[in-house]
Formats: structure tokens, C-alpha cells, sequence
């Protein structure tokens, strides 16, 4: 297949502890989990050039009367691209080869951690992510790098009186998928499945934090992490999602989760990753206020037209005025045009 030589999965396991960069969501745990929960996702793996880099997709058939497919690395995550196995790739070939093995109906994120080894591609999305480096940092030096009116709200919580913990149990952890299903019919998006938050956050790579007020669960968030391999040190902390309970819209709540979290890496070797938002966006803005240094996300293919976002506007409507329980049980069935 010209570049691309296709990889079964002991072939993709072998050579993914040879890369020098991956993440959790490229684990073939995750992708056998995945496709047994999704009729409609197939993962296929390739090597690029016998010794460059591999690669991982996700293939969704969004429409099986009419066999439409698209091709996604990685889904379910903000970010994918090529694995290198060594510290160069010529990007230009790459994406050239690409649209002549798959088409164009594809679409790659690359992790910025990639594109600091291999250099930057010259596709850019509308994404940024910001790291926070914890290492070398004292509390008050970080608290005092933090945006003046972040620190405010972090105040607020803790007058609030909000406690923050690690959940305890399968009840905790369903109260927190109430509140993220909710969160996201607000912002009328389509919430990742419950089977899907229930995987991740029972995974010994995840971390899902809570907060409560007076005994009432009120928020939470889930930081997942991957290390670097080949022995080296250090790893990342990503911030992967977060919900709250509107009617406590204004007590800060991901603020103080967000800080106590930090306080328990500092002077750890750790990479803290804030997470993919789009650029000039409230979310942005909120991870900005953290000091931490941006880092683009590049993009190859698949870019959302104007057309689309005004038709999706409409379906997205429509999506904000159905009921929870409605919006928990079409999602399985609707997240792949999320993706």
C-alpha cells in the first residue's frame, strides 16, 4: 500500500514501545474496548516508510445504507498524528502520501509533544492546548503566575466551603456523568456515552476528582496520564473533562479542582496539559488564566466548512431542548458525528 504498510495488532503493540512519544488513548486496551462498544468504529494501524513512524486510525461508517465512511486518529480524543520512531519526518511528503493512500476524507490532529520532536507541519487547526511545567516551581511562584481573577475565584470556592476528593464509588461516579451530560446538553453538544466516562474513569491511568458542597456532589473532573517511553522521565497530566452543577454556576468550582490538582504535582517531573480548546474561546480564555505556555494543534484533512457549521447550528438547536435522559440514550447511536 505504497508508504503504508498495514500493521495487525501484535505488529502495532510491538513497535508502539519503540516510539518516542504516545498516550493513553493509543492503547490497544482502549481501541478494543471501544470498538466492542461501537458497531461503527474499526481501528487500523500502519507503519509509514518501514522505520519512520506508525500510525493509528479510527474508521467510522457515519451512513451504512450508503457505505460513507471517514477516517479519525485518534477519536475520542483532541489529538492523534504519527508516532515517530525517529526523530524526523519530511511533513509535506507525509500529508502528500496520506491523501493519495486514503483520500481526503480524513483527519489527523497531531499532539504537540509530536510536532516539538519531529517540527511543526504547516496545517494548523483553530485548536490550542496550554502545559504547565510544575517541576521546578514553588506554590506561591505558581499562584502568583495565575490570572487575578482566577485566583479570585479560587478564594471563592474555598470560602464556599467546597471539599475536594477523589470519588469513592460506582453512585459518585454515575452523579458525575449526570452533571457532564447536563454540562454538554447546555452547550448542545452530544456527550460521550456512559459506558465510555465509566472505562476511562475505572482505569488505572485516570484520576477523577470531585468536588462537593454540604455532602452534594457539584462538580467534578477526570485527568488522565501517559508517559513517555523509552525510559524517559517525566510523563503528561491531561486535563480531559470537566462538569459542574449549573445551580452552583458561580462558586468556582473547576477553578479549586483545577488548583488542587496542581498543588499535588508541583515539584514532580510532570507535564500538566490543560487540554485542547479552541482559540478564542471562554474555555481559552479559562486555561490561559493558568500561566501555562501554548502550544497550537496542527491539523491534516478533514477541515468543517461554513455551510456545515450552519446546518450543524441548527441540529444543535434542536439537540439543547431534549430532555437528559433522551440525550443519554441517543448518544451511543450520534457521537460519531461529534468525532
Amino acid at each position: 500500500m505504497g508508504n503504508f504498510q498495514e500493521l495487525n495488532k501484535p505488529e502495532f503493540k510491538a513497535l508502539l514501545d519503540k516510539t518516542l512519544f504516545k498516550t493513553f488513548f493509543h492503547s490497544i486496551e482502549w481501541h478494543e474496548f471501544l470498538e466492542k462498544e461501537f458497531k461503527w468504529l474499526k481501528f487500523e494501524y500502519y507503519l509509514y516508510k518501514y522505520d519512520e513512524a506508525i500510525l493509528v486510525f479510527g474508521r467510522i461508517k457515519t451512513c451504512l445504507s450508503t457505505g460513507m465512511e471517514k477516517l479519525i486518529s485518534l477519536p475520542f480524543c483532541e489529538y492523534g498524528g504519527p508516532l515517530p520512531l525517529k526523530g524526523s519526518i519530511m511533513w509535506e511528503e507525509f500529508t502528500r502520501d496520506i491523501f493519495k493512500e486514503f483520500g481526503d476524507n480524513i483527519k489527523i490532529k497531531i499532539h504537540p509533544r509530536i510536532s516539538e520532536i519531529l517540527g511543526n507541519p504547516r496545517s494548523s487547526s483553530n485548536l490550542s492546548s496550554y502545559w504547565l511545567y510544575l517541576e521546578n516551581k514553588s506554590e506561591q511562584e505558581i499562584w502568583e503566575s495565575l490570572r487575578k481573577t482566577l485566583r479570585q475565584e479560587i478564594r471563592n470556592a474555598k470560602e464556599q466551603g467546597l471539599e475536594i476528593r477523589a470519588y469513592k464509588n460506582p453512585k459518585e461516579l454515575k452523579k458525575f456523568y449526570d452533571l457532564y451530560a447536563a454540562n454538554l446538553r447546555q452547550k448542545k453538544t452530544i456527550p460521550y456515552p456512559w459506558p465510555l466516562i465509566q472505562f476511562l474513569c475505572q482505569n488505572p491511568s485516570s484520576e477523577l476528582l470531585l468536588a462537593s458542597y454540604r455532602g452534594k456532589i457539584v462538580g467534578g473532573a477526570l485527568f488522565l496520564k501517559y508517559s513517555s517511553p523509552r525510559g524517559e522521565a517525566g510523563g503528561f497530566i491531561h486535563y480531559f473533562l470537566s462538569a459542574s452543577d449549573y445551580k452552583y454556576h458561580n462558586f468556582g468550582i473547576a477553578h479549586l479542582i483545577l488548583w488542587e490538582k496542581i498543588k499535588g504535582l508541583i515539584g514532580k517531573n510532570i507535564t500538566l496539559d490543560l487540554g485542547a480548546s479552541p482559540q478564542g474561546s471562554d474555555l481559552e480564555i479559562f486555561k490561559r488564566g493558568w500561566g501555562g505556555t501554548e502550544w497550537p494543534i496542527y491539523q491534516i484533512g478533514i477541515k468543517r466548512t461554513e455551510e456545515s457549521f450552519r446546518s450543524s447550528k441548527i441540529i444543535r438547536f434542536i439537540w439543547g431542548l431534549l430532555p437528559n435522559f433522551i440525550i443519554k440514550k441517543l448518544s451511543p447511536y450520534l457521537i460519531k458525528y461529534r468525532l
